[in-house]
């Protein structure tokens, strides 16, 4: 299935000459920083048309911002002739922006609220595939609303793009963070994310991501040092590329930079779950088992005399000596491919060791070959591995191997990979 070239391809930046941006408005003093929006992109030759909330009125009005080179202005979902337009403006676009984005908008679209034009339009556009961006604008404290930063999080999850804010003197005379960017750092990030969408060649890939995590009682739980890292610096270069990822992550990994979807998992059963549920919904191409899975789960939690306690009502006493009776976990990485919609769905697996012996590494590389019937193994060692360095090998099915001397070589490698997919 698998003919696998080991020149290394550069991976290209498709960029969109014209694209059709949707601008979402709430109402902000930020209205009148994000309205120079539409003029510079349609000086660029992009097609700008906007939605606004009723408040947007209060700071800009729908001459100033048409006169800027807004195609139209939708800002009443009950408008004679526009039933539809909530529906209709999502598929028209390539990328939607809520630009300036309050915390009341930002936590309405977390909420699932829809009760406006822009609320509305939102929730129609969303799981088409195409990138859509808040631009957060608003007070310090209102930032840091814990409501805020759990919608902030919450909409990362989705796949959402947040873009930072800026700090510095706010509109209300106060200094901190929650400053809208500059329309000119706007442009320049949005102009990074309209690469070319889909292009044939793009495959669907899931990639799962961070360390597991198997609770003990309430605060305590048996982990691992997995951060994700490399994981997201994967799908990032595979978005970029052109293919559409799912990032399956631990609910501490590194997150992507590049919007894709983000389901999140916790323990072995909830990875165990979220992969069964995905791989029989989606039809991947490829799925890339970076996750660092727990080969053990708290069985049973006794006392130094071997009396069961029960872990599930709280926060254990630290007062005395505990006994964990662990029970080993399947290998999920073996069911991957019997799960799958996809019966041909290319698999890639990881192995972590740790030995100086050559042979035992690849042993046990040979070993996930054979137990697993994976098309290809990622591998490296936990003695080559420091704060500088973080090499990689390649294997594949015919014993082909590939040495990556970092994450953004090995992405490039698994890039090559994915164009021998079928």
């Amino acid at each position: 299935m698998l003919k696998f070239e080991t020149v290394e391809k550069p991976m290209e930046h498709n960029f969109r000459s014209t694209s059709n941006i949707l601008l979402m408005m709430s109402g902000s003093i930020a209205c009148a920083k994000a309205s120079s929006l539409i003029s510079e992109w349609t000086k660029k030759g992009h097609r700008v048309r906007v939605a606004c909330t009723r408040s947007v009125t209060e700071f800009v009005g729908s001459a100033t911002l048409q006169g800027l080179g807004a195609e139209m202005v939708f800002d009443n979902v009950f408008s004679p002739g526009k039933a539809m337009e909530h529906i209709s403006l999502g598929k028209w676009a390539d990328i939607i922006i809520a630009a300036p984005a309050t915390s009341n908008l930002i936590n309405k679209l977390s909420a699932g609220i829809a009760d406006d034009a822009v609320t509305t339009l939102w929730q129609a556009a969303y799981g088409q595939e195409k990138p859509m961006v808040i631009v957060p604008a608003m007070n310090t404290r209102m930032w840091r609303y814990p409501a805020t930063q759990e919608s902030i999080k919450r909409l990362k999850q989705w796949g959402i793009h947040v873009l930072p804010v800026a700090s510095g003197e706010l509109a209300c005379g106060e200094k901190g963070e929650g400053r809208m960017l500059e329309p000119v750092e706007i442009v320049q990030m949005i102009e990074r994310l309209l690469f070319v969408d889909r292009e044939p060649s793009g495959k669907r890939i899931l990639i799962t991501a961070g360390g597991t995590r198997e609770s003990i009682d309430s605060v305590r739980y048996i982990g691992n040092i997995s951060s994700g890292r490399t994981a997201s610096r994967l799908a990032d270069a595979l978005t970029v590329s052109g293919h559409r990822v799912t990032w399956l992550g631990a609910e501490d990994a590194i997150t992507p930079d590049r919007p894709c979807a983000m389901p999140r998992f916790c323990s072995f059963e909830d990875l165990s779950v979220q992969l069964q549920t995905l791989l029989a919904e989606s039809d991947y191409d490829a799925v890339i088992h970076a996750a660092a899975v727990s080969d053990f789960r708290v069985g049973s939690v006794l006392t130094r005399d071997g009396h069961p306690l029960d872990s599930h009502t709280g926060k254990l006493s630290s007062g005395s000596d505990l006994l964990l009776q662990l029970k080993s976990n399947p290998k999920l990485l073996d069911q991957i491919r019997s799960w799958s919609k996809n019966p041909d769905v290319c698999v890639i697996g990881f192995k972590l060791t740790d030995t100086e012996d050559l042979e035992q590494r690849l042993a046990a590389v040979k070993k996930q070959f054979d137990d697993s019937g994976v098309d290809a193994v990622v591998h490296n060692d936990l003695r080559e591995i420091s704060c500088n360095a973080h090499p990689f090998c390649l294997h594949t099915s015919k014993r082909a191997m590939v040495t990556c001397q970092d994450d953004e070589a090995l992405a490039k490698t698994i890039n090559n990979l994915m164009e021998t997919v079928s």
